[in-house]
């Protein structure tokens, strides 16, 4: 009896991880539909979308864990970031903040659906904002902190032209069909 819990307990182990890391996979795939824009070293990408279907479907300890994974390949030099990009440098480059921010994200999404904030489109709507508001604030105090004397910007309202506000429009559309997606899938559940 023993070893069939025993058992049992590795096989759901083995099943969270490959979960886990299939969703690191999908992110670093998400990852490289981006658009390069030509006044910030931040590209729109699908990343962040992915983060709150991450939070959602995995949890806040999984997701957090499927992240990191991601965040450990690209590290190490897997082509996981945008453009197909991996390494220390890119962490530690200007991207590298929101690169972080995306474990904080994706936890407070698990935890807001663990604790059923995500059960009316509405809510789901505002949290799926809210997540990005971790993203962009990492992202920007990151820049801040280290690249904003390379830049042509040198105050904090100026560096949010650079680092924030080009991407609140397609983030909220993000929120939005995250929020729509989410609802329909809770209908279809039943």
């Amino acid at each position: 009896m023993r070893d069939l819990i025993v058992l049992e307990k590795r096989k759901v182990f083995a099943e969270k991880l490959i979960l886990a890391i299939s969703f690191s996979l999908l992110l670093a795939l998400l990852s490289q539909i981006r658009i390069p824009l030509p006044f910030t070293p931040v590209p729109l990408t699908l990343q962040t979308l992915g983060v709150l279907f991450i939070g959602y479907f995995l949890g806040g300890k999984l997701g957090l864990f499927s992240v990191t994974v991601y965040l450990i390949f690209g590290g190490l030099g897997l082509p996981f970031f945008s453009g197909l990009k991996g390494g220390l440098t890119v962490l530690a480059g200007p991207t590298g903040g929101y690169l972080i921010g995306f474990a904080f994200a994706v936890y407070l999404i698990g935890l807001a659906k663990e604790r059923g904030l995500l059960s009316s489109w509405f809510g789901t709507f505002l949290i799926g904002l809210f997540a990005h508001l971790i993203i962009y604030a990492f992202g920007a105090l990151w820049f801040y902190s280290g690249f904003m004397q390379f830049s042509p910007y040198k105050t904090f309202a100026e560096l949010f032209k650079f680092t924030v506000y080009p991407f609140i429009p397609v983030d909220i559309l993000k929120s939005a069909i995250f929020a729509s997606a989410i609802s329909l899938h809770n209908r279809i559940r039943g």
